[in-house]
C-alpha cells in the first residue's frame, strides 16, 4: 500500500500520526510525508520544515520526505488557468515521485494544495486527521474567516455581464480541459480527538480518538526538550506563579500592524491581575517572527519578575504539549495560561489547565485592521463557548477521556 500523509505544521503532524496509529496502519505500507503551506515568515520556512522532519523520521521510517516550497506552489497556481489537468498532476506526481496512492491523509479539504493532492490522486482513499491537536471546522467557519468581496448583482449591469461573460468562459476551458479547476473531494472518513467542539458536525463518517492516544504521542517526542534547558527554566521559576502565553500569528497574517499585536498582548496580560513574584513563559507560534516576540519580552519584563522566550530552535517549533509534559510534570499549582486562539484547548483536556481567552471586544477593535474585526470578534466567541464545552464534558466525564 502506498500512503501520502500531508502535513502543515508540527502540532498536524501529531494529528496525522495519531489518525495513522489508531488504524494500526503506521508500519505496513510505503508512507510518503508531503510538507508545505506552513505560513511561517520567509526566512523561517526551512527551518520548520526541516523540523517537522526531524520530529516524523523519531517515529517511523519513511519512504520519502517532500517539501513543497512557497514558490513551487505559486508557480504550479498560476498555471491553472492555463494548463491542462493532465500537466498539473503529472507534475505534483513527479514532486512526490508517486503516480499512484491507496490512501491520502489530510487536515482539511479546500486551500490550493489540499485540493491540487487530492485531485492529482482521486482514486486514494480519502483521511480528515482534522487541524490542531485533531479539531474539525470548516471552510465557512469563524475560526478562519476572512473578509470576502461578493460577486456583482444583477443591478450593477456592467460589473455582473463581465462576471457572467468570464464565468461562461471558464466553465467552456474547463470542458475542453484547457484549464484545470480543482475540487474539494469530499473525505470518505475522519479521525478527531474533539470533533464537534466549534459546534460543526463534520460531514464525512468518524471516530472519536481517546486524548490519552494523544497524550502517549506527545510523551514520545520529549527526547526533542533538552533537558539542561529545563533544568534552568525549573530553577527561574521554582514556587513562583507562572503566567504562560501563547502567541499566534496575526500581524505575520496581515490580520493586523505587527506593533499594535505587541500592544495587544501586553494590554491583555495586564487586563489581568498579576501575582507578585510571577514569572512570564511565552510561547510563540512556530509561524511568529521571533522579531515579535523578543520585543513583546521588553515590553512585559516590568510586569514580570522574569519574562522567558521559548525560542530555542527546537522549542520554537515545537508543540507546547510536549514541552509542558517535560517541565511541568512537578508543578500544576499556580499556573496560569494567556490563549488567543484554540490552542488552550489541548491543555485544558489534557492538564485540566484553566485559561484567560481572547482580546476582548475594545482591544480586537483598536488593534485589528477593520476588515478583520467582526471575524476576530465571532472567534473569540467561538473560542469561549468551545472552552465551555470542552469543561462541561471534563466535569460531567461525558466520552472525555
Amino acid at each position: 500500500m502506498k500512503r501520502i500523509i500531508t502535513c502543515q505544521g508540527s502540532i498536524q503532524l501529531i494529528a496525522a500520526l495519531s489518525a495513522l496509529l489508531h488504524r494500526g496502519q503506521l508500519r505496513d505500507s510505503q508512507n510518503y510525508l508531503v510538507i508545505y503551506e506552513l505560513y511561517a515568515p520567509e526566512q523561517q520556512h526551512y527551518e520548520f520544515a526541516t523540523f517537522i522532519e526531524q520530529m516524523a523520521r523519531s517515529i517511523c521510517e519513511w519512504e520519502e520526505i517532500v517539501y513543497l516550497t512557497p514558490d513551487q506552489l505559486n508557480a504550479i497556481g498560476h498555471k491553472l488557468d492555463s494548463t491542462r489537468p493532465a500537466q498539473i498532476y503529472s507534475q505534483v506526481h513527479r514532486w512526490l515521485g508517486l503516480d499512484r496512492a491507496d490512501e491520502i491523509y489530510l487536515c482539511r479539504n479546500w486551500q490550493l494544495t489540499n485540493q491540487l493532492l487530492l485531485n492529482a490522486y482521486p482514486s486514494a482513499y480519502r483521511v480528515c486527521y482534522g487541524d490542531g491537536i485533531g479539531l474539525y471546522f470548516s471552510e465557512h467557519s469563524a475560526v478562519v474567516r476572512r473578509p470576502f468581496t461578493p460577486p456583482p448583482t444583477r443591478d450593477q449591469i456592467f460589473d455582473w455581464t463581465w462576471w457572467k461573460l468570464r464565468s461562461l468562459w471558464h466553465r467552456i476551458r474547463e470542458r475542453l480541459k484547457l484549464k484545470t479547476k480543482l475540487y474539494s473531494l469530499p473525505f470518505d472518513i475522519g479521525y478527531f480527538v474533539l470533533p464537534d467542539i466549534f459546534g460543526e458536525t463534520p460531514p464525512m463518517p468518524s471516530v472519536k480518538l481517546a486524548p490519552v492516544q494523544l497524550l502517549n504521542l506527545f510523551e514520545q517526542f520529549t527526547s526533542f526538550v533538552d533537558d539542561d534547558r529545563v533544568a534552568e527554566i525549573q530553577s527561574i521559576i521554582q514556587d513562583s506563579p507562572v503566567s504562560i502565553l501563547l502567541t499566534s500569528n496575526f500581524s505575520e497574517g496581515e490580520r493586523l500592524p505587527q506593533a499594535r499585536e505587541i500592544h495587544a498582548y501586553y494590554e491583555f496580560l495586564s487586563s489581568h491581575s498579576i501575582p507578585p513574584d510571577s514569572v512570564l513563559i511565552i510561547k510563540p507560534h512556530p509561524r511568529d517572527d521571533p522579531n515579535k516576540i523578543k520585543e513583546l519580552q521588553k515590553l512585559c519584563s516590568h510586569l514580570y519578575r522574569e519574562v522567558i522566550l521559548l525560542t530555542d530552535s527546537n522549542l520554537f517549533f515545537l508543540p507546547f504539549e510536549i514541552f509542558f509534559l517535560k517541565a511541568f510534570t512537578q508543578k500544576k499549582q499556580n499556573i496560569r495560561i494567556f490563549a488567543v486562539s484554540s490552542a488552550f484547548l489541548s491543555l485544558q483536556l489534557l492538564f485540566d489547565l484553566p485559561s484567560f481567552i481572547g482580546f476582548g471586544a475594545d482591544l480586537t477593535t483598536q488593534s485589528f485592521y477593520p476588515d478583520f474585526v467582526d471575524a476576530r470578534l465571532e472567534h473569540e466567541q467561538t473560542l469561549h463557548e468551545a472552552c465551555y464545552r470542552l469543561q462541561s464534558a471534563l466535569n460531567s466525564q461525558q466520552d472525555v477521556l
